[in-house]
């Protein structure tokens, strides 16, 4: 009697021992492959093919409140059909240079932040851009932090830059500007020299049409092009009130862009608005269809006075990537206005919280680092589906909500 139940005890213990030791493997497993990366027990799921990529019916009807998108990879970024990158800068500085691939056409979105950033941005190109032809070129508004890698920096007089170093098919361009062409002394200004470039490319064959041409559809130009030949993917210039009437700020003559692609089953968007302040948001919305949008370029760098409410509510953006050199105060201004504000990420809170960001600032060196890096949206397949939304950035694809720098820096009380 007493050796059966020293039995039981024995196999009542091993057993005990064996659970113990299976509970610690999970836990173990479960704070490296999920909790350390910061997703959900449901997208690790999904990474690794065990549930399928398709939404719950509440996230159908609140695409907003969607999956993340599926961790890509670098190598199979340049055989996408659809793909856009965010090109981070190797400045200390706040600036745009968007990328976006379709098959062999490549479209170019500004070239900032600063003239001698170009070197870089080009070399970012040279993986993607392999036949030395840009098809378009989207020249936002005149601000430095746009066009100066358009014109980029000269030896014995001859420039460097990607209207001087590419063939490019056709240049679309702001209408207004409040900038000079020629400083007191009669030195070209940076707008000066990038009217000089557009000369430059025109020379060579380059079609060069305003936003407003394109929106009327006059000189040639259209409102609508398409980036593939089957006709699914459009760059469609929007509306936007100061192409033709005066603004104080010269942010609000920002060329508009809404990139549309269709499939037989969806209509996925992104949308482009370059640096468009507060009362540009609002007449966009006015004088425009906008459609709920995939990814958003947030205005204006992640600024206080973009990104407003009137067309957050109108586009409910599923992603939103910042430009910008989070925490540097580059232009001394109020702690308030610091990249990206806290009133940005209050507003973009109530939609998402997929929000990635470039580069920030590193205080100890008073330098910059990158947060996300470059950032790329693409279309891949996994286990044998095509058609997934993937993103791969060159650091980490960490939210900003989880990242360090926004622990210590801004508040979240958002989705």
């Amino acid at each position: 009697m007493a050796s059966r139940k020293s039995r039981k005890t024995k196999i009542f213990w091993g057993l005990f021992a064996v659970i113990l030791v299976i509970a610690i493997v999970l836990g173990v497993c479960w704070y490296f492959l999920i909790y350390s990366k910061g997703i959900t027990l449901d997208e690790f799921l999904h990474n690794i093919g065990m549930t399928s990529p398709e939404h719950s019916d509440d996230e159908k009807d609140n695409p907003s409140q969607g999956g993340s998108a599926v961790s890509g990879n670098a190598e199979e970024i340049a055989s996408a059909d659809l793909s856009i990158h965010f090109i981070a800068p190797a400045v200390k500085a706040s600036g745009d240079c968007t990328l976006i691939k379709v098959g062999n056409t490549e479209v170019l979105i500004d070239a900032g932040p600063t003239q001698g950033n170009v070197d870089e941005i080009k070399d970012y190109l040279e993986d993607y851009c392999t036949d030395g032809v840009l098809e378009y070129v989207i020249a936002t508004h005149a601000d430095t932090d746009h066009i100066a890698g358009l014109v980029g920096t000269s030896t014995k007089g001859t420039y460097n830059g990607i209207l001087y170093s590419y063939e490019i098919g056709m240049i679309i361009s702001f209408d207004r500007t409040n900038k000079e062409t020629e400083t007191a002394s009669g030195n070209p200004t940076l707008y000066g020299r990038y009217l000089t470039a557009l000369e430059y490319a025109g020379s060579r064959g380059t079609e060069i049409f305003t936003a407003s041409q394109c929106w009327n559809q006059t000189g040639g130009a259209e409102r609508t092009y398409f980036l593939d030949e089957a006709q699914n993917i459009s760059m469609n210039i929007l509306y936007n009130y100061y192409y033709d009437h005066d603004s104080g700020d010269e942010n609000n003559y920002s060329v508009c862009m809404l990139l549309s692609q269709k499939s037989d089953e969806e209509e996925n968007h992104y949308l482009f608005t370059g640096d468009l302040e507060e009362d540009g948001e609002e007449r966009l919305v006015q004088n425009n269809e906008l459609p709920h949008v995939v990814l958003y370029k947030a205005g204006h760098h992640g600024s206080k006075t973009s990104s407003t409410s009137a067309l957050l509510e109108r586009i409910t953006p599923e992603y939103v990537a910042v430009c910008c050199c989070a925490g540097y105060n580059e232009y001394g201004a109020a702690e308030e206005n610091v990249f990206p504000t806290q009133a940005f990420i209050d507003r973009v809170g109530s939609y998402t919280d997929k929000i990635y960001v470039t580069i920030m600032w590193e205080e100890e060196t008073d330098g910059f680092c990158e947060m996300n890096g470059d950032i790329v949206f693409y279309y891949g397949s996994v286990n044998d589906e095509e058609g997934i939304l993937k993103l791969w950035c060159s650091n980490h694809d960490i939210i900003l909500k989880e990242t360090d720098w926004f622990k210590e820096n801004r508040t979240w009380s958002g989705v």
